[in-house]
């Protein structure tokens, strides 16, 4: 069981993320050993080191913050190793589905789902189709 909030969301995200995948027909495989990414999912565009992220809260009126570094007393940029970091938004059930290569050093994104967002994530709001190229 999840001893803390942050771990109680963490566990929604991942459950969730693997219903999303199972229902677009792609093999969500976690880890069994520690290691950068939660899962390795093969989809029709090949296999994909995915990390999950998620946040239940509202940053400021335009959007959430999601913390993407690793660590708890430092922080830490993320793996480069991950291929794809998948970002949810527990009151919205909105997911964004961003490469790795676009997150860069940032320790944290911020995600708005909003239609009038200017985000620079804006365009990888539940943009599964990354796993069909």
């Amino acid at each position: 069981m999840p001893t803390s909030e942050t771990q109680r969301v963490g566990t929604i995200a991942e459950i969730a993320f693997m219903r999303q995948c199972l229902e677009r027909n792609f093999e969500p495989h976690p880890t069994t050993t520690p290691m950068p990414w939660d899962y390795l999912v093969t989809s029709p565009s090949g296999t994909h080191r995915v990390q999950v992220k998620a946040t239940s809260k509202l940053r400021n009126l335009s959007g959430y913050k999601v913390v993407t570094s690793k660590g708890v007393a430092t922080k830490t940029a993320m793996s480069d190793d991950i291929d794809i970091v998948a970002c949810y938004v527990l009151p919205v059930d909105v997911w964004w589905i961003i490469p790795r290569c676009h997150i860069g050093k940032s320790k944290t994104v911020n995600l708005s789902p909003s239609t009038s967002s200017t985000s620079k994530y804006k365009k990888y709001q539940d943009n599964w189709s990354i796993f069909y190229k």
